[in-house]
This record gives C-alpha cells, sequence and structure tokens, in this order.
C-alpha cells in the first residue's frame, strides 16, 4: 500500500504545476481580452473561452487536492459526540463513499466525453473532450487520494491521518 500513498503525493505534486499552469493561462487570457476589449477597442473572440477551459481544470484538480489534503468543509456535530471508535467507522465510510463519487465521476465523464467527441469549441475550435476530460481525471485523481487517506487514517491508531 505503500505505493499508493506515494502515488497520491506524486499525483498531487503534479495536480499543483497544472493547477498553477492553467491557473496562469486563464489569468493571462482574462487580462488580454479587457486589454484587448478596453484600450485596443477590438474584443478578442477567443479569451473567455481559454479562460473557461482553464478555471474549469483549475477548479476541478483543486478539488482533488481538498480530498488529499481533507481541507473541504464539513460539519463536525456528529463527530464530535461519537466515541472514537465509531468515529474513526464513519470517517473510514466517509472516505469509502468519497472514492466511489469519484469512480462515478470517472464513468460519467468518460460517457460525457464519448458523447461529445467530434465537438469543438466555438471560438478556438480546440476539441470538446480537452475540457470534458477533466472530469474523468479529477475522479480518478479523488479516487486516488481517498483511497490513500483511507489507507493511511485504517494504519494510525489515534486517527491522524495528515502525512
Amino acid at each position: 500500500m505503500q505505493v499508493l500513498r506515494q502515488g497520491s503525493r506524486l499525483l498531487a505534486r503534479l495536480s499543483i504545476w497544472l493547477i498553477l499552469l492553467a491557473a496562469v493561462v486563464m489569468i493571462g487570457s482574462l487580462l488580454l481580452g479587457v486589454f484587448f476589449r478596453y484600450v485596443v477597442q477590438s474584443s478578442l473572440s477567443w479569451s473567455e473561452e481559454v479562460a473557461i477551459l482553464a478555471f474549469t481544470w483549475v477548479v476541478l484538480l483543486t478539488a482533488s487536492l481538498g480530498v488529499r489534503e481533507d481541507s473541504h468543509v464539513r460539519i463536525t456535530l456528529i463527530d464530535d459526540i461519537l466515541p472514537a471508535k465509531p468515529r474513526w467507522a464513519l470517517a473510514q465510510l466517509i472516505l469509502l463513499a468519497i472514492a466511489a463519487f469519484g469512480l462515478v465521476m470517472v464513468w460519467t465523464g468518460y460517457t460525457f466525453i464519448e458523447f461529445t467527441l467530434g465537438q469543438v469549441s466555438p471560438a478556438v475550435q480546440y476539441p470538446s473532450w480537452l475540457m470534458n476530460s477533466a472530469v474523468p481525471v479529477s475522479g480518478a485523481l479523488i479516487t486516488v487520494h481517498a483511497l490513500a487517506r483511507l489507507q493511511r487514517f485504517s494504519s494510525s491508531t489515534n486517527g491522524n491521518d495528515h502525512e
């Protein structure tokens, strides 16, 4: 299972670099669009479309990192009233549900890619699968990160699963 944890760590690092790259592309595209619209007085037809593509990847990759780092918002009311063993079991059940949700994202995302295969974006003409593939990729990352956390959490005695 060490491979799963190392894989999760490597995928998280790769995700961070891809998020940074996509964020730079998104911000640069938006700034260029504003500059050309208000300074040059000639709108760019592609800047918003490129920004939406980059934004989609930023959001979904960041969501997968949130699973790895346990940074998503949650209500801890039930956690606070449960004894240690049921709290541990509930945390494992939640991680399994998150992993299952990731698998659903992989399946439905792949199905949607197949459905939209051959379509292109209106302005830039990039293939639509380029944006749509963010869903199954994010789902796969969510699954890997949830299973890695589940493995860490299961092997820890006090429930502290941070590396």
